[in-house]
């Protein structure tokens, strides 16, 4: 194959934000459909690097093709869809009963989350996994709070006291802890943001909300509750309310094929989402504060869109090219 053909199926494949297996199928498709089609012009008589340029011009643009490659062969089946959205409403169904104040309940959806995304990166990372090791990634954020308040608590003491009121050694587990916890968390984010960036966005998805909740709400809530007996059930029904539509998005957007459309969808859901927590208890921040919230939960979703903008080589490895490398 010429090194024209090459350079296209190099440039499909850069667009292309499938699975490997699928990618690796679908490109070597397109090569056959090159050389068939190519050897057709040929035996009428038009030379080879001609007649492969010719039905490459066919073709269209690499982006274009892998695009509608892309919206062919990424919806998902309903079974997995039911599948990815299953931990959302799960957690909608502990705030719609109350039962999210019981650590029980969390620890047991919690572990689930870890089996399943383990199961899901053995097994290659299938797109319905990646809402179920968003949840399980809530455990190390939650934690780095904890050890930061530890380290918070600490230079207070230096500052105000001149001592630490802890151990050093309890500040130096915190910062490794914290150091390589986040190492693992961008580790991860960042092999599923290589091969699809939207998914990466899927899996952080509940995550910010998560935290808005436990900082504005959560704890807000509680004082309140504590001071005047008001009652949380408006609170948690919000709550139930926010994570039944991350469900309905993600049902969305496992059904839509189309990535600009799933793009629009994740912009969407992120402020919504906290505009509905903001609305159930108006004690809560105002309306700047709301609106820098709902913009950094935005950029936090997005961002591994950087991923895209990144240079990709297809390797001279990748199976579809190793044939035509060696012929070379």
């Amino acid at each position: 194959m010429t090194s024209l053909a090459l350079r296209y199926l190099s440039d499909v494949a850069r667009h292309l934000h499938l699975a490997s297996t699928d990618k690796d199928e679908i490109l070597t498709e397109i090569r056959d459909h090159i050389e068939d089609s190519a050897r057709e012009l040929m035996d009428e008589g038009l030379p080879s690097d001609a007649a492969i340029s010719y039905f490459i011009d066919e073709l269209g643009r690499p982006q274009s093709l892998a695009e509608q490659m892309y919206s062919v062969h990424s919806q998902g089946s309903w079974y997995h869809t039911a599948l990815a959205v299953l931990p959302h409403i799960c957690l909608s169904v502990l705030f719609a009963f109350g039962l999210w104040t019981q650590p029980g309940w969390f620890v047991m959806l919690l572990f689930a989350s870890l089996v399943i995304s383990a199961f899901g990166w053995k097994k290659g990372r299938p797109s319905w996994t990646h809402p179920w090791l968003g949840y399980a990634l809530i455990a190390p954020i939650v934690s780095w709070g904890l050890a930061m308040s530890a380290v918070g608590y600490g230079a207070w003491g230096v500052l105000t006291e001149g001592t630490l009121p802890l151990g050093s050694a309890i500040y130096f587990v915190s910062f490794v802890y914290v150091a390589v916890s986040l190492w693992i968390v961008i580790r991860i984010l960042s092999k599923v943001a290589q091969r699809d960036w939207v998914m990466a966005s899927v899996t952080v998805l509940p995550i910010p909300f998560l935290v808005y909740w436990s900082v504005f709400f959560y704890q807000e809530q509680l004082l309140v509750a504590g001071q005047t007996g008001r009652p949380v059930q408006g609170v948690e029904t919000s709550a139930a309310i926010v994570f039944l539509v991350l469900a309905a998005a993600t049902a969305l957007f496992f059904r839509i094929s189309r990535r600009v459309v799933r793009v629009g969808l994740l912009a969407i859901t992120v402020p919504s989402t906290f505009v509905l927590g903001w609305l159930s208890y108006q004690r809560g921040p105002g309306h700047m504060a709301l609106f820098v919230a709902s913009a950094i939960a935005l950029v936090i979703v997005l961002a591994p869109a950087l991923y895209d903008l990144r240079s990709k080589d297809v390797s001279t490895e990748d199976p579809v090219f190793v044939n035509e490398g060696r012929q070379a």
